[in-house]
């Protein structure tokens, strides 16, 4: 019974980073129907610049912290403004595509400033574990999904009572309504890429924290993705829950069924989980059902 609790508690706080990353996808996605995987290279490169400004320019916490959130911003305002911007008219299909080409375009300058080498942070969150009946904690993990968690309060909260929420909560619905309505749909398309880059930024700090910032961090990204397929790419609470699903399905499955298979079933899992989701329920838990006449 101890290490189901140990799994199961470790699954469910990774899997609230899991659904840090996949929210930002939900986010892009509700405003603008495009699937983004340029999001797994804004989480690396938010990961990076954090430990640039803590580690290489020794800044405090905050100012670290703000640095990183402002260029990952630029990132995200740039990435919307030069590469999904123009393809406005095009088809969906297109736009992922597009997304993709940025990913491997970053992907290169990322690979290359690592050089085959890991970068770990220098402590900012609590250091080691404490015991819950057994079940070891990790202070530094559990620290991290409770920013997760409050960045979640904080994007409901901000959806729900804020003006430009309900402007990108309209222009989720429909572009052409909202517009009609005055609502600037383009400046919500920036607005929206650039708080979707600043969360995922967050969620790369997180994430390195954990795992350090090495070359498969940008794949984190592609975990997100499934997260937000899995929980609907509509919906900000199926992302949460998926998330937290996902990350207690790697850790019962990797640890039940990796000794018994030789290992690697946590990689493998997320994956089945796609698969099923894609031919059992492709619109995810909470998504919305499309019924277009031809």
């Amino acid at each position: 019974m101890v290490d189901f609790m140990q799994f199961a508690i470790n699954g469910i706080l990774v899997g609230g980073l899991y659904a840090l990353v996949g929210v930002s996808i939900v986010l892009v996605f509700k405003a603008t129907q495009v699937v983004s995987l340029a999001h797994g290279q804004l989480l690396a490169f938010g990961a990076l610049f954090f430990w640039i400004f803590l580690d290489q320019l020794n800044f405090p916490v905050w100012v670290a912290l703000l640095g990183t959130i402002s260029l990952a911003a630029l990132m995200g305002f740039i990435t919307e403004r030069f590469t999904i911007r123009p393809l406005i008219g095009e088809s969906l299909f297109t736009a992922f595509l597009m997304t993709f080409s940025v990913f491997m375009f970053l992907d290169g300058f990322f690979q290359l400033y690592l050089s085959g080498q890991s970068r770990a942070y220098s402590p900012f969150l609590p250091e080691g574990t404490f015991n819950l009946s057994g079940v070891i904690i990790s202070k530094g993990l559990l620290s991290s999904f409770t920013i997760a968690m409050l960045i979640f309060a904080a994007l409901f909260a901000f959806f729900k009572f804020t003006r430009t929420g309900l402007q990108m909560r309209a222009t989720s619905e429909n572009h052409i309504l909202a517009q009609s309505a005055g609502i600037g749909v383009k400046k919500v398309f920036t607005l929206i890429w650039i708080i979707s880059s600043a969360v995922v930024a967050i969620g790369g700090i997180a994430c390195a924290n954990v795992m350090d910032i090495h070359y498969p961090l940008p794949y984190i990204g592609i975990k997100g993705l499934i997260v937000a397929m899995f929980g609907g790419l509509e919906s900000i609470g199926g992302a949460l829950l998926a998330g937290i699903l996902l990350g207690l399905i790697e850790n019962l499955s990797s640890g039940y069924l990796d000794g018994p298979l030789g290992g690697g079933v946590k990689d493998a899992a997320a994956y089945v989980i796609l698969l099923l989701i894609l031919i059992v329920k492709p619109y995810g838990l909470f998504g919305l059902k499309k019924i277009e006449r031809i």
